[in-house]
């Protein structure tokens, strides 16, 4: 099968996190013997490069018709498509217009969804509410927002099928935008279980907490940096970069938490071994679609605390390979960290339970395979 893939971002030399689970796939695909090309709209620069052995091609987003007529592709998947693309519905003389455009592309499209794209930001946690500059922010986003969900409506109305990483996307997708695919699908991200291997249970890392997380106000790590306050024989490593630092940086100050900021960049092949290094994983998000370093961390054994919220309960399951406490809630957090790093037994449980999930439900075969049928049944119906 011949697939092109457009994405709004693509790793590089000098981004290579950028839509990383993008090319996770693509490397998949190509694996399992299918002709991978990604295209990415960019208005300002041409340019044709390889990565880690796909070809992704830079350019102005009218040109996707020569990429199509010069690969012919089997099926076009888009993934994120949010304003990037979307403004050049707004200047079409007509959606009879868009429609004709897509039309020419004579090929069965996969819209794949994997969290913003469909949601109000200001009313899911992307905005931090400290500052003027963010509460101005919020109210600007509103209007933009609700343009791109009335575009998105359309798009989605000519798309052949759809893909979501979650249950709950899929559902906020119906709810924001009104409409629902007659052929959708949840597909989570892939997780490679080859790189992120299990490692032997070490109790003397067992006190050891991780979270790898954008320093962002949806990530919630003020909640975690609460939840350590004066803790003893525990300790938690944050992992990331953000708008957030300074403050978090200084809330862990105050609240005497101990607490280790690590701002560098580092390797996706390095982070298996950093973190098996730690005990279990904190993920106390005011929002998540899926949390794809979360289910990495579960594919080394470690075991979840994570917040009841988005997509998070469909990967982090309470009791079996995690535990779940409310949103917004520092002491359930605490007492869930005592709980888990005080019973061998317990830890022991969940993080055979956290390998076990990531590796029947999660892993790059599993994974594939329902993304095969999805690309088959799209061609069928096209």
């Amino acid at each position: 099968m011949r697939i092109l893939v457009v994405s709004p971002f693509y790793p590089s030399m000098e981004s290579p996190h950028e839509m990383a689970f993008v090319h996770t796939r693509c490397r998949v695909y190509q694996r399992h013997g299918h002709k991978v090309l990604v295209f990415v709209p960019d208005e300002s620069k041409s340019k044709t490069y390889f990565f880690e052995g796909i070809m992704v091609v830079r350019q102005r987003f009218r040109f996707i018709h020569n990429i199509v007529s010069s690969f012919d592709p089997d099926v076009i998947i888009i993934h994120g498509p949010s304003g990037w693309w979307l403004k050049y519905l707004l200047i079409s003389k007509s959606p009879k217009a868009w429609v004709k455009y897509f039309d020419k592309l004579s090929r069965p499209i996969i819209i794949w969804f994997h969290g913003s794209e469909t949601l109000i930001r200001a009313f899911n946690h992307y905005i931090s509410p400290f500052g003027l500059r963010n509460n101005v922010g919020k109210v600007i986003s509103l209007p933009i927002d609700i343009i791109k969900l009335v575009l998105l409506r359309f798009v989605l109305s000519i798309s052949t099928a759809v893909v979501y990483v979650a249950n709950w996307l899929r559902e906020m997708s119906q709810k924001y935008t009104g409409y629902i695919h007659p052929l959708s699908f949840v597909i989570p991200n892939p997780i490679d279980t080859t790189l992120f291997k299990p490692r032997e249970i070490d109790y003397s890392k067992i006190n050891k907490a991780v979270s790898i997380r954008s320093l962002e106000w949806k990530y919630g790590l003020d909640i975690a940096i609460k939840a350590f306050a004066h803790l003893k024989n525990v300790s938690l490593t944050i992992l990331g970069r953000g708008s957030m630092e300074r403050y978090l940086r200084e809330l862990a100050r105050k609240n005497h938490a101990p607490v280790k900021f690590i701002t560098h960049y580092m390797r996706h092949e390095d982070l298996s071994n950093f973190i098996a290094q730690y005990g279990f994983f904190i993920a106390p998000s005011r929002l998540d679609a899926q949390g794809v370093v979360m289910c990495e961390a579960m594919s080394v054994g470690l075991p979840v605390i994570a917040t009841r919220v988005a997509g998070i309960p469909e990967f982090v399951l309470d009791g079996y390979n995690g535990i779940l406490v409310p949103p917004e809630d520092p002491i359930a957090v605490r007492r869930a960290v005592l709980k888990l790093t005080n019973n061998k037994a317990l830890y022991e449980e969940l993080s055979r339970n956290a390998i076990r999930f990531v590796r029947e439900n999660l892993s790059q075969e599993v994974i594939y395979r329902k993304e095969y049928r999805v690309m088959r049944l799209a061609i069928e119906n096209y």
